[in-house]
């Protein structure tokens, strides 16, 4: 727990606000070289700056997830369960969606006030006249490094005896990816960031496989036979044991329910649970079951282990949320499986003929998206995805447009007036809210 008395003088805090200033300060600033340039260095940075704050990631058991999707769904259930099971554990996810916090908490719980700034005072203490060695780039840590050593030294701080960790980007030169980690875990790949990290499923997956550790229980979920692949290929070279959850299942079934999933599973070792999941879809019930592969392998699965699974919750997985007099539903999903998943979620609770709010980053499949969503919709808006991150709103536009010259096409980037345009004469209609995490954020910030 913090010391008081190791914090004196003046405070840098007042708000958590302040402390997001503070990391937000570390942004990219070397405009002379691609923010990719300096990938191949990540590692090294981020070991240099770990030391100056005394590798407080080597303080808690940690848990390390990589994959295109689901990894933070899957982590949260992880938390949870690890909670039940007697831990005090971080989780470490990113992006948020609305508030900064949700990047650090305790088991998906904020930690106090308190807690937050006086870990951000500690940092500042500790990094302050801090430069990164010559000859690893831009001399000035990242934004992202920053996260992540704040992360870690939050968890120290508090007490934390294990922590979740996802990765941010890939895996491989993730800041993320410094950790010796208990496990590595995971989720499915799919062509995403092809511009950084390969533009076929095994380069992608070969990124994501390089969070495996030596001597480690690995642990995957649904994976194409490519990544399937480079996976056992990374664990033999590793020498590390791997378990693919649909090899360890010898049945799995679930069905959609107004408010909740339900899913049932038996394992080949005899087995079975029965579980009524507060995230919805299919794809949550996999993250579930991977959490349950995990917590059975390492001897931690406990009586209240399902209780704990079926109340888990996050931000923007299936969020259904109640504004004015609308259903909106937030989902964050950015790949073509997961749009199937949240497609098929979506219509089988609400049926067709609703309203769809939808962007994508650059970078994304955008158009495999627009393909499954579209012939579900009576009005499509396309919306701009924040302003953090890169996205031509016009250009998904004009794909749109092209999909289905008839379709009620709208293109309306201000966040605020796309939602004015949903809810307008929406009678019984409901409204799905996808295609990004940060069209999520946008559109949940102009509704506070």
């Amino acid at each position: 727990m913090f010391d008081n008395n190791s914090i004196i003088g003046f405070m840098h805090f007042k708000t958590f606000s302040d402390v997001v200033e503070y990391l937000d300060s570390f942004s990219y600033k070397d405009k002379s070289l691609s923010p990719g340039a300096l990938r191949g260095e990540r590692l090294d940075r981020m070991r240099h700056i770990l030391k100056r704050i005394g590798n407080p990631e080597e303080s808690f058991t940690s848990y390390h997830l990589a994959g295109s999707k689901g990894k933070g769904s899957t982590a949260a259930f992880l938390s949870s369960a690890l909670t039940v099971a007697g831990e005090k554990c971080g989780l470490y996810l990113s992006p948020h969606l609305v508030d900064y916090r949700e990047r650090f908490t305790l088991s998906g719980k904020f930690f106090s006030d308190e807690e937050y700034i006086q870990c951000a005072e500690k940092l500042y203490s500790m990094m302050e006249g801090f430069t990164v060695p010559e000859g690893l780039g831009s001399e000035s840590p990242s934004t992202f490094e920053m996260y992540t050593s704040y992360a870690y030294l939050l968890f120290k701080e508090t007490g934390c005896t294990s922590a979740v960790i996802e990765t941010g980007l890939g895996g491989r030169l993730d800041a993320t990816n410094t950790l010796s980690s208990r496990v590595s875990i995971l989720t499915p790949i799919e062509l995403e960031h092809t511009q950084i990290l390969g533009s076929t499923i095994e380069e992608i997956a070969n990124e994501k496989a390089k969070i495996i550790k030596k001597n480690q229980l690995v642990f995957v979920s649904r994976q194409s036979e490519e990544a399937r692949k480079v996976f056992i290929s990374e664990a033999e070279r590793q020498n590390s044991e791997i378990y693919f959850l649909f090899d360890e299942l010898e049945d799995f079934s679930y069905q959609e329910k107004k408010d909740f999933t339900s899913c049932s599973a038996k394992f080949k070792d005899g087995t079975s649970y029965s579980l009524k999941l507060k995230m919805k879809g299919e794809v949550q019930a996999e993250n579930a079951l991977l959490a349950i592969l995990v917590l059975k392998k390492l001897k931690l699965f406990k009586e209240k282990t399902i209780e704990a699974l079926e109340n888990t919750t996050l931000p923007g997985r299936f969020e259904e949320v109640d504004y004015k007099s609308s259903r909106i539903v937030f989902d964050v999903a950015h790949t073509k499986r997961s749009m199937e998943n949240t497609v098929n979620t979506f219509t089988s609770i609400y049926g067709e003929n609703n309203v769809l709010i939808f962007s994508s980053l650059d970078g994304k499949d955008t158009l495999s998206m627009l393909e499954l969503l579209i012939p579900h919709f009576e009005k499509v808006i396309i919306s701009r995805p924040g302003v953090f991150k890169i996205s031509y709103p016009d250009k998904i536009y004009k794909m749109a447009k092209e999909l289905s010259p008839e379709k009620n096409i709208l293109l309306i980037e201000d966040s605020s007036s796309a939602l004015e345009e949903a809810t307008a004469n929406l009678g019984e209609r409901s409204i799905l809210v996808t295609g990004s995490f940060y069209l999520a954020g946008a559109i949940k910030e102009v509704m506070v």
